[in-house]
């Protein structure tokens, strides 16, 4: 229906003689306003063509009032523009609902494939909270392009190579000496902390037969370090578990660097002109950068190895995923890498791909809370609170990724564990789940069948729960885009708010079999695109609770 009201505007603009598209938005009118949607497009198109967008909206809103879909169009403020759909359409659209557990999906991404890499966690550690929070928001935006119809290819990245894994394998061989009683010092830069010890316990044991038989640390120290790094890989996969999240591919730094893909991307580079030489490095040239200032895009060290950079490889990364002609390229990282973004785009384009095919979003840190008591954090002294701890600490899966999901990707979040730990009313997820299994309950035990006559919604609270339905596929097309996945975390509560509230102003089953017919119909609705908007979260729709 949404797409037929948008049809209809566009007529109308084509109509009034606008030469271009015009990209405006449906939404729902302010509260207390008895109109089904709003639109801006008046104001949009009247600024885009130098018209007044008051005088503008009055003639949309005469013209629309010619379709058969519209039933009124008012205008409101500047050049807002107020729409009431038909009784006719709304009940044709609640049947739509009421018949589709895709609802507000389409076949858009049908034979067409995204890839989403997130999380990617460094294996010098365990996933702490802070880079945990990557992980709800990759698989919320891999499953919205899936509910779409496109096929989405789950990678994470795994930086295998340089200055840190080389003191994370210091550490190893440390607690090796350590094993064989002798006495030395803990590496400079070197990981502290339980977990690290844990790792290198197990693995020493483990091999111990195999390390007896090495001549010295030459042999010693690279074996540590390729078991380790073994060792710490399949512990992320075992934490990110935990979110129900499984990866499609486990892309490794040290592939990339010895496969040769790292060189060749350079070569590229210096044949496209996109290459300089200072202070004994290679730089990339970024157009936008004439001075050269950004430290961040060396390629090539000016070591005596010539060592590449984490910057080269990721060149390299970027250049095998555009080869996999995938639709959207999604980049989830932390807020830390903030330069990736400018330095990636001046690459992309400087080797002819089209930039706007990668998307970059960035996360802000997570603090947690006890109620008023802050958690504190430390990755490098090893007592960072991790995923694994929150989890098995009492937060379910579900209640950390509608926490991580609520907000607001640029915000930093305080996590409260205690709240999130609560199933009660005051947890929102346990809240909009139990909006789910109640409907669920109420549909199990009604005796008669979900009919529609929408005649018989005829309360205030009916038709918000509506309104609020028919406004799901512009919501969900309008995050495809914008990628704020928040805002459908805050539509289940919105939508859930609503059922509750019906239901303690509301007797379902009545004596009039029609109007229970009726309210079973609606409450049906919202179940379903409650669990469309759940799915899409990667958080379960009970159906008891």
């Amino acid at each position: 229906m949404i797409e037929e009201i948008k049809k209809t505007i566009n007529g109308v603009l084509d109509a009034l003689g606008f030469p271009e598209s015009v990209t405006y938005t449906l939404e729902l009118p302010p509260s207390g306003i008895d109109f089904d949607l709003a639109t801006n497009v008046a104001l949009v198109a009247g600024t885009k063509n130098k018209q007044n967008p008051r005088e503008l909206a009055e003639q949309i809103a005469k013209d629309l009032e010619k379709s058969d879909i519209l039933l009124k169009a008012e205008v409101a403020g500047p050049g807002f523009i107020n729409i009431k759909i038909s009784d006719a359409v709304l009940a044709s659209e609640l049947e739509n609902v009421q018949a589709s557990k895709g609802y507000g999906s389409n076949n858009e991404g049908k034979d067409k494939t995204v890839c989403v890499e997130y999380i990617s966690a460094n294996p010098t550690g365990q996933v702490h909270i802070g880079n945990a929070r990557g992980g709800p928001i990759g698989e919320a935006i891999a499953n919205l392009y899936e509910y779409f119809g496109y096929n989405a290819v789950r990678r994470f990245y795994v930086n295998d190579i340089g200055g840190q894994v080389e003191k994370l394998a210091s550490t190893f061989y440390y607690y090796y000496e350590i094993s064989l009683g002798q006495k030395v010092e803990f590496p400079e830069g070197g990981y502290p902390g339980e977990y690290i010890e844990l790792v290198a316990t197990e693995i020493i044991e483990k091999y111990k037969k195999e390390l007896s038989e090495f001549k010295d640390k030459s042999e010693i120290l690279p074996f540590l370090k390729e078991k380790g790094l073994q060792s710490t890989v399949e512990n992320i996969k075992r934490e990110v578990a935990l979110l129900g999240i499984k990866f499609d591919h486990y892309d490794y730094q040290s592939e990339i660097e010895e496969s040769g893909k790292a060189e060749a991307a350079i070569t590229r580079l210096e044949e496209s002109g996109a290459t300089t030489q200072k202070e004994g490095a290679l730089w990339f040239k970024n157009p936008g950068d004439p001075d050269v200032a950004d430290k961040e895009a060396v390629l090539r060290k000016s070591d005596g190895d010539k060592t590449l950079t984490y910057f080269a490889d990721d060149v390299a990364y970027h250049i095998e995923k555009y080869e996999q002609n995938y639709e959207m390229i999604v980049d989830v990282l932390g807020s830390n890498h903030h330069g990736h973004l400018p330095r990636m785009r001046a690459v992309t384009r400087s080797l002819g791909y089209d930039v706007d095919k990668l998307k970059v979003i960035l996360y802000q840190f997570v603090q947690l809370k006890n109620g008023e008591e802050i958690m504190k954090m430390s990755k490098r002294m090893g007592n960072f609170v991790t995923l694994s701890q929150v989890i098995n600490g009492g937060v379910t899966a579900d209640a950390f990724k509608y926490f991580i999901l609520s907000q607001n990707n640029d915000t930093p979040i305080d996590f409260d564990v205690k709240l999130a730990s609560e199933r009660s009313e005051k947890n929102p997820v346990f809240y909009i789940q139990y909006a789910h299994a109640r409907i669920s309950s109420i549909l199990r035990k009604a005796e008669i069948s979900a009919k529609l006559d929408i005649l018989k919604l005829n309360q205030d609270i009916e038709h918000k729960i509506i309104k609020n339905l028919i406004i799901f596929p512009e919501l969900l097309a309008e995050v495809k885009e914008s990628y704020q996945i928040q805002k459908i975390a805050h539509y289940t509560y919105g939508l859930s708010s609503l059922f509750h509230e019906y239901y303690s102003g509301t007797q379902i089953l009545i004596d009039d079999k029609e109007t229970s017919a009726s309210r079973l119909f609606l409450i049906e609705c919202v179940k379903q695109v409650l669990s469309s908007a759940l799915t899409i979260l990667d958080i379960d729709a009970p159906e008891k609770m």
